[in-house]
């Protein structure tokens, strides 16, 4: 470096800043388009019943890394019981249901006659 000019040693020290600035702004932008994706997942999963899930984005998308640990911790303890797992997808099941009946009408059909057989199977158990 030091047979190099002065004014050449600002000039490629000015340039490997100007590098290490733009990586820098390009791998924070990255993450940050990583955490909107999360929460826009996060409202998704919100409004389709899966609040368990939400919160999981949710905690990723503000950093909250320990939370993250905790909660996904927490899903796959309650997953392990009958009972959570049944309430969970009974949730999404009336809303996926709900938007199916109200969106497809040949879907609504299919579930009127999937429930009126249903129905019809429970009363002749019952009535024997």
């Amino acid at each position: 470096m030091d047979s190099l000019p002065l004014s050449w040693q600002y000039a490629i020290l000015a340039g490997v800043a100007l590098v290490v600035t733009l990586g820098g702004l390009w791998l924070y932008n990255r993450r940050e388009r990583r955490r909107k994706h999360a929460l826009a997942l996060m409202r998704l999963m919100d409004q389709w019943g899966l609040a368990w899930f939400a919160e999981v984005y949710a905690d990723y998308a503000v950093g909250d890394y320990s939370g993250l640990v905790r909660k996904i911790k927490e899903v796959v303890e309650a997953v392990r019981s009958d009972e959570a797992m049944v309430g969970k997808l009974w949730e999404v099941t009336k809303k996926v249901t709900a938007h199916a009946a109200a969106n497809d009408s040949t879907k609504a059909d299919e579930l009127r006659a999937l429930l009126g057989a249903t129905t019809s199977a429970n009363r002749t158990t019952l009535a024997s």
